[in-house]
């Protein structure tokens, strides 16, 4: 009996398995992930999500005046829409993060596929399938792997379309999708609309599903302006360092990225696709932007090359590609790119300690602020750093010793003598002292397991140095029942505010 073929000849079952075998092993590598996310981060989205929900508006701490906090309006949007089905966001985000990971798996597959006959595009969705950088930020949260599926479906429509084979709805709507997760989704949807489009008078319709992305980040930027007082999301002001400082963290960060995953190897290797495909172009050009783009702001503290996770598909399309052309003329370097990409996308170095970090912080946090919420008095201060999980599970006022939730610290000039860790260079201590907050945690609120002391973080030094702290502030610490084992939380109470017992 004959097997049963598809358009382009290949058997439909070996179809299937090309496909969906990638797929499989996604799912189950994110399955080893299950218990590494969300990350510290996402908790802000989260509590922000809950108050627009609640009635209170899209604010950290009720009462005061917003402060855009959140960088994603799409993935807020996710985390409301779980919780008016009353979804925990901790379950519901990490299931729309192993979705797209896998919906991102399989559109790869199908892109490289449709645009390059050779064994060598079956690579694609496998370096994908296999990147620990994808499968952990699935989990972590921040809608950094929704973007990613929904960039490969706008760029592989896209040029489908521009080849006659479809219309511009689905690549428009998948930009669009794609810029209210976040604003670099343009550079990809720019790569497209000036390299490729079809060789026919465009329709009126097909050129306003074109501009759609634009318009929708046109459109974000008026209702951010609405509500907050600002075009533009309020990190990007509070993070932003002189140019030449940026740089030298976005090398950094490329640099590191070579072991977590080898996302920016597939990216620079993509800016060599051969000329002769008409989405050559556009992956060249998608593959240097994202590289600059990374660059120019520097990356950011978290592990595994979040800022490059967006342009995976087109790092891993346009890798393949490369190698697909140099296997003709040349094998031993095709074969020497694929094997160096592999090893570097499937190099697990990192993942010991990321995990182990991620499962010590986020559940110390969560039980801390838990502790808080039911054991300080109503309305109660707390001001700390780390304020994602401590505030979604304390529902306490927080104030933000990192500015990303108020305004106060926007105008300040970096501190790049003091502070290493990117995002966390503007601080003022005075400032947080001003606002009397009932209770203090420095140092994540973290006794260290090695030396047993509290170490206060870079950004917390000038807090601590100023005379009104030892006035004003008591050093106590809260012992907590971590399934049988105590956990220690060094905090300071305010003269005249009660321990916590």
């Amino acid at each position: 009996m004959k097997d049963v073929v598809n358009v382009q000849g290949t058997p439909r079952l070996r179809l299937a398995v090309l496909e969906w075998a990638p797929v499989t092993v996604a799912l189950l590598h994110v399955f080893t992930l299950l218990d590494v996310g969300p990350v510290d981060d996402d908790y802000i989205v989260y509590r922000y999500a809950r108050h627009w929900v609640e009635g209170v508006g899209p604010v950290f701490n009720p009462g005061e005046v917003p402060v855009d906090g959140v960088t994603s309006p799409g993935w807020f949007l996710v985390a409301a829409l779980g919780l008016m089905f009353g979804i925990t966001p901790a379950i519901w985000t990490p299931l729309v993060g192993a979705v797209s990971f896998g919906l991102l798996v399989l559109i790869v597959g199908r892109w490289a596929r449709s645009r390059d006959s050779s064994a060598l595009s079956e690579l694609a969705p496998w370096w994908v399938a296999l990147s620990p950088a994808v499968a952990w930020h699935a989990m972590a949260g921040l809608g950094t792997v929704p973007l990613a599926a929904a960039i490969a479906l706008g760029f592989h429509r896209w040029s489908r379309w521009a080849l006659g084979g479809g219309g511009a709805v689905v690549p428009g709507l998948a930009f669009a999708a794609a810029c209210t997760l976040r604003a670099e989704a343009l550079l990809p949807w720019a790569a497209c609309l000036l390299t490729m489009r079809p060789a026919r008078p465009l329709r009126l319709a097909e050129v306003g599903w074109m501009a759609l992305p634009a318009v929708t980040l046109v459109l974000l930027g008026g209702l951010r302006f609405q509500v907050f007082g600002a075009f533009m999301p309020h990190a990007l002001g509070l993070k932003a360092l002189p140019l030449a400082v940026e740089l030298e963290y976005g090398a950094r960060y490329l640099l590191r990225s070579l072991g977590e995953g080898a996302l920016g190897l597939m990216l620079l290797v993509a800016v060599l696709v051969p000329r002769g495909v008409p989405d050559a172009r556009a992956l060249s050009l998608a593959a240097g932007g994202a590289l600059v783009a990374v660059l120019a702001v520097g990356g950011d503290w978290m592990v595994y090359s979040r800022f490059l996770v967006p342009f995976v598909g087109v790092g891993a399309v346009g890798a393949a590609a490369v190698l697909s052309g140099l296997s003709g003329r040349r094998p031993w370097g095709a074969a020497l790119i694929a094997a160096l990409t592999v090893v570097g996308g499937v190099g697990f170095a990192a993942r010991p300690q990321a995990e182990m970090e991620h499962r010590f912080f986020e559940r110390h946090w969560l039980l801390m602020g838990a502790a808080f919420g039911d054991l300080a008095p109503k309305g109660s201060t707390v001001a700390l750093s780390p304020i994602g999980a401590f505030g979604w599970t304390s529902r306490l006022p927080v104030v933000d010793v990192l500015g990303l939730t108020h305004g106060a610290f926007l105008s300040l000039p970096p501190d790049l003598s003091g502070v290493g860790v990117k995002g966390h260079h503007r601080h003022d201590g005075g400032w947080v002292l001003d606002q009397s907050p009932d209770y203090l945690i420095l140092g994540n609120g973290v006794i260290q397991p090695v030396t047993g002391t509290l170490d206060v973080n870079p950004w917390e030094a000038d807090l601590l140095a100023d005379p009104r702290f030892e006035q004003m502030y008591r050093p106590l610490s809260l012992v907590l029942d971590d399934g049988g084992a105590a956990l220690v939380v060094p905090y300071f109470a305010r003269v005249g505010v009660r321990a916590l017992r």
